[in-house]
């Protein structure tokens, strides 16, 4: 069938169909109407279905990964679409996650041909494919995106199994403009079946090519080829519109791939629906540090569209790729700056800056003449300037400090390498200092390097109520009213002035286990000024990825309580608790500072978020020397480490169990890295 012959079709049918129904309805009893109207419609898309179904091609994959991280990937064959006549054809990249070592396109006319990949697009997770053919393929129309609407007929296809037919399901349209502007979300029912096939209208044309895309999409996982098929038959399904791919398919053709293009910003924490699009960091080398962007401006418009909010901004960049260049304005105090920026496919990774301070664990400690320094780390920047315990920071560069939240986001605005003055209170005499930043270490400090006291100012108005070590510990229940499962929180008695820290043990079900920890980190809870919350999962032995979002609302919930200081909440745990806790505290960098995990390997189907210059998390990786996953473990901490995240690695004499037999050479170690979480 041809291209012309297809449109003549759809011109009949939009011509020729509503006359008909009406001469229909118009001439039967209200029940014969009913069944005539179901007939047409059945006509009408059998009609679309026909139109289109020539350019739905089978795809068959050989070779290549059996699994990508656990996720088991299925050998049938999948589906794509043409797109040019000379042979191009787009499909999804989930079909391709297994990098195939050959890929077979059944064409049309029944005919097996090789394929080749050109290029990939993982912005919008799609995959140009090309075929030699003598023969012009048949091309389909693209639906207009200007004409989509919510509530429209649509009909999703596939050809998989059945080579000679294509598969179909029937919906509407659900939601334009979704993923940030990047999709169409359809209820049809879409699975592997009939990802890469095509969204077609009730004319016979297609609004997109069907993807799974992660409902969070953003970030590094928004490149997951595997992300969003968890959802598939759902109700919720994706289609990239044709309009589009038809738009960019010339530079594809040249064999570049796609890629999401990026400003190279952080900005401010908080909902981003409401939260303004101001910027706290800008990457070196970067297009907005090539646009001359600065921390504290504030983005205003892009392409002479407003912004006021940060999905406002999301909208606007999202979509676009690596290569486009944008107008944007920024308001920078009274002035507003119009700057050209090109957006990049991607950047240096960002690196946590280090000055060397570990500040004072009293609320006085930030009286509001600076930070009174509790140490200085070792040979640090902080050390080779000459600042010293009992000193006060007082500025960096212009900056007043007047808290360590103020303190960590002023570094972390700034490099590693990058000089920085400091001015500095020492015996009521103000001097300046001038120290060159590191990046955030990775060593555990020995005994004799942190303070065998904190410098702490006391409460003159009531007495000491530090326990003493032989103080019988006791622990409190700790209890969501809407889960089944019951926690518990050890909590020394401290003055009111100290900043209390807070150590998550992921531990197992019995209460027994829960004693034995108590009586593990009871002692180092006194001295380090740490709370301990042993949580329990919801099926004793063992946790899972539902728990989440419990262990979410305890740390909130417990951290509230105590009033934890968010710089050294440490979550912790071995085997499967550990995955959960380093999984949990990287995705969630902005309410942990740590994360400890004993003989555990990250989540397999895990995918490693960039670091958030707003927030910083250390992780402590804990490897017994007779773990059958030592390979796994020391793998991940170099691909933590590859995107500089600061991880600290533990070797530890062999064990069968890692909570009740912690030597305590390790457990020390482990207490002094908690000890210094708080570091910047």
């Amino acid at each position: 069938r041809t291209v012309r012959s297809q449109e003549t079709m759809r011109h009949v049918c939009l011509i020729v169909m509503p006359a008909l129904v009406f001469a229909c309805l118009s001439a039967l009893p209200t029940q014969a109407a009913t069944a005539d109207l179901a007939y047409l419609e059945q006509q009408s898309v059998r009609a679309a279905i026909d139109a289109v179904s020539d350019s739905v091609v089978q795809i068959r994959t050989v070779g290549g990964l059996e699994r990508v991280e656990k996720t088991l990937i299925a050998k049938g064959p999948t589906t794509g679409l043409i797109v040019s006549s000379d042979g191009y054809i787009v499909s999804s990249a989930f079909n391709f996650a297994q990098q195939p070592t050959s890929i077979l396109v059944r064409l049309p006319d029944a005919s097996q041909v090789a394929a080749k990949l050109i290029a990939r697009d993982t912005n919008r997770m799609l995959v140009l494919l090309k075929v030699e053919t003598d023969v012009q393929l048949p091309v389909p129309a693209a639906v207009p995106q200007d004409q989509i609407q919510v509530g429209n007929w649509a009909i999703a296809l596939g050809r998989t199994f059945q080579a000679d037919r294509v598969g179909v399901s029937t919906g509407i349209i659900s939601g334009t403009n979704r993923m940030y502007g990047r999709v169409l979300q359809t209820d049809a029912s879409i699975s592997v079946a009939n990802y890469g096939g095509p969204l077609v209208d009730l004319r016979g044309m297609v609004y997109g090519i069907l993807v799974p895309m992660a409902p969070q999409s953003g970030g590094k996982a928004s490149s997951d080829e595997l992300a969003g098929a968890e959802f598939y038959d759902s109700g919720i399904g994706f289609a990239v519109p044709l309009e589009h791919v038809f738009a960019m398919l010339p530079r594809w053709q040249q064999g570049e791939d796609l890629l999401p293009g990026k400003l190279g910003i952080a900005m401010v924490d908080g909902n981003p629906h409401l939260q303004p699009p101001k910027i706290t960091y800008v990457w070196p080398s970067s297009p907005a540090a090539l646009a001359g962007w600065q921390a504290d401006d504030v983005i205003t418009s892009i392409n002479h569209v407003e912004i006021t909010t940060q999905s406002q901004l999301r909208f606007q960049v999202t979509p676009r790729y690596a290569g486009e260049s944008l107008l944007a304005t920024v308001q920078r105090g009274d002035q507003s700056l119009e700057t050209q920026i090109t957006l990049a496919g991607e950047l240096a990774p960002y690196e946590l800056p280090f000055l060397g301070i570990l500040p004072g664990r009293t609320k006085k400690s930030e009286s509001g003449k600076g930070i009174l320094v509790r140490s200085v780390w070792p040979e640090s920047p902080a050390a080779l300037a000459g600042l010293q315990a009992e000193d006060r920071l007082l500025k960096i560069e212009q900056t007043p400090i007047g808290s360590i939240k103020a303190a960590i986001r002023t570094i972390s605005q700034r490099q590693p390498a990058e000089s920085v003055q400091l001015t500095v209170l020492r015996q009521q005499n103000e001097i300046s200092l001038s120290a060159e930043l590191a990046t955030l270490p990775e060593e555990i400090l020995s005994a004799s390097a942190l303070p065998v006291s904190n410098v702490a100012i006391p409460n003159e108005e009531e007495p000491s109520k530090h326990e003493s070590p032989q103080a019988q510990a006791v622990l409190q229940p700790l209890k969501l009213p809407t889960f089944s499962q019951e926690s518990h929180i050890y909590a020394p008695a401290f003055e009111k002035t100290q900043r209390i820290g807070l150590l998550v043990w992921l531990g197992k079900g019995q209460a027994s286990k829960d004693s034995l920890l108590l009586s593990v980190w009871q002692e180092a809870c006194q001295r380090l000024q740490m709370a301990l919350v042993i949580a329990r999962p919801q099926e004793d032995e063992r946790w899972t990825t539902e728990d989440l979002k419990y262990l979410d609302r305890l740390v909130s919930k417990a951290s509230k309580q105590i009033a934890a200081d968010p710089n050294r909440v440490a979550i912790a745990g071995a085997g499967k608790a550990g995955q959960l806790a380093l999984a949990l505290a990287l995705s969630k960098p902005n309410v942990f500072g740590g994360a400890i995990g004993i003989d555990s390997p990250l989540p397999r189907t895990f995918s490693i978020p960039e670091i958030n210059p707003n927030s910083r998390v250390a992780l402590l990786v804990v490897e017994s020397t007779n773990s059958s996953l030592g390979p796994l473990i020391r793998r991940d901490v170099q691909r933590l480490r590859d995107v500089r995240y600061p991880v600290s690695w533990l070797n530890r004499p062999p064990t069968s169990d890692a909570v009740a037999k912690l030597d305590n050479t390790t457990q020390e170690k482990i207490t002094r890295w908690i000890d210094s979480l708080d570091r910047f």
